[in-house]
């Protein structure tokens, strides 16, 4: 009987010492079903939505915060946030500059529960304008009238609340874009005097042990489904996270949590393409060939014997330059790869000596025409040196056409034309990964990189 205790114990214990090994992360009960305790690496982020720098902890917190007078939905059109509804008219001068009137929602509320105003944009945006809020977005609002030429608060600025609800907006030209920017977080509105917020949900001030509590907002009426769950964000270096995934804190983390985690992706806001230079690659059998083999694709010949690709040196840009270097040897060319710091990669692609150009780019608002408008006949960004003039009246068309359907078909008939001609390929976008509880769902990730935890629940165990 002590031979056979002894063995049993003995079992247990080669039992539990081949367990101490592995560790279990994002598991066991919920401590608390109406919070989601989420980790992020680094600082956290202010919520000063004129400082939104597209960062990691940025964009964890800020899209839930705020609401801007428009959201882009799926289908890439723009539809009514704060705003219910707005009108596209001209002034009666000469120049005819475009002239918007948003009516806000009447239950558009700041989270003490308030009604969110017009004079509460001209606020947010007067104080990006005057240089008094130093947002890295201050570039765009020059589409306002007097906004490039302001100087002081004497300055005229074409905005104007002619009722609580009631915001009217001229523009300096045609930019049938605008209900598109307006959706970007730096126009997103703030109360004067007092950080309050009108998204989904409200945040207290970061706690000394580098935590961020997002609540519900119950005064949220706008575009998108209120929020649930409390949200608690926990920031920290890579080690602390993967500590507090392990011991059952955290149901969600951007950090680490294991091999076995299957993690939830989401874009980082970044798309990354290859450009054509046409200046160089001019036959169109040439550019087709190269597209092919951009794209992972067998060349049906027209191949050139060599050609020159720029890119960056650092992180998938460069491992990607090096495979692609090896197929276009097994197919006959000599492809040189220039893999340059992103200081000498600016530089050499403001030279052009290059054939084909690895191209990352991000965007401070949805609109597929940012994207476009970089090929342009005589645009700045142009590095492909494209030019069609059927592509530019498409452009031309779009940004005049302020019915939102017909703008969004422009624009995929224009990207149709541009990668048809073998100047733009896309290679995807960079992505974030989230790493989950089994329990948890409902989270997701927007083209911008925005995350998004308002309709997030436990499934019933």
């Amino acid at each position: 009987m002590k031979k056979t205790l002894a063995l049993l114990l003995a079992l247990m214990l080669l039992l539990t010492m081949g367990g101490c090994g592995k560790k279990e992360y994002l598991a066991g009960e919920i401590a608390d079903p109406g919070v989601v305790e989420i980790g992020v690496p680094g600082e956290p982020a202010g919520t000063d939505p004129a400082l939104y720098d597209g960062s990691l902890a940025a964009r964890a917190m800020l899209g839930m915060l705020y609401e801007g007078l428009t959201v882009v939905d799926e289908s890439g059109c723009a539809v009514g946030g704060v705003a219910e509804s707005w009108e596209v008219t001209a002034t009666d001068d000469a120049a005819k500059r475009p002239v918007y009137t948003f009516t806000l929602r009447e239950d558009a509320c700041w989270s003490d529960g308030t009604p969110v105003k017009a004079e509460d944009f001209i606020y947010a945006w007067t104080r990006i304008i005057s240089g008094e809020a130093e947002s890295p977005c201050r570039y765009l609002f020059d589409v306002i009238l007097g906004a490039g030429s302001y100087e002081d608060e004497e300055s005229e600025l074409g905005l104007e609340a002619t009722e609580d609800n009631k915001l009217v907006v001229t523009l300096e030209g045609d930019f049938a874009g605008f209900t598109h920017m307006t959706a970007g977080m730096a126009f997103s509105p703030l109360r004067e005097g007092e950080r309050l917020y009108n998204g989904r949900y409200a945040a207290q001030e970061a706690a000394e042990d580098n935590t961020v509590t997002l609540t519900p907002n119950p005064g949220y009426h706008g575009a998108k489904e209120p929020a649930a769950l409390t949200l608690r964000y926990r920031f920290g270096d890579m080690a602390s996270l993967e500590a507090l995934a392990a011991d059952g804190t955290l149901q969600a983390t951007f950090g680490y949590a294991g091999e076995e985690t299957a993690p939830l992706t989401g874009s980082d806001g970044t798309a990354y393409y290859y450009l054509l230079n046409t200046g160089r690659v001019t036959e169109e059998a040439e550019r087709q060939a190269l597209a092919a083999l951009l794209r992972g694709e067998e060349p049906a010949g027209g191949l050139p014997q060599q050609a020159v690709l720029l890119t960056y040196d650092t992180g998938t840009a460069a491992t990607a330059g090096e495979a692609l270097a090896e197929q276009a040897e097994k197919q006959g060319m000599a492809l040189t790869v220039n893999a340059l710091s992103y200081e000498q990669y600016k530089a050499a692609r403001e030279e052009g000596e290059y054939d084909m150009l690895y191209l990352a780019v991000g965007s401070d608002y949805p609109d597929d025409a940012v994207l476009l408008g970089y090929f342009a006949g005589g645009a700045t960004g142009n590095y492909a040196g494209y030019r069609n003039d059927a592509y530019d009246e498409l452009l031309e068309k779009a940004n005049a056409e302020t019915d939102e359907a017909a703008r969004a078909a422009l624009l995929r008939e224009a990207r149709v034309l541009l990668e048809g001609d073998g100047v733009l390929i896309p290679q995807g976008e960079g992505r974030t990964e989230l790493y989950c509880h089994s329990a948890l769902t409902g989270i997701t990730c927007d083209a911008m990189g925005l995350w998004d935890f308002s309709r997030a629940e436990y499934a019933a165990a």
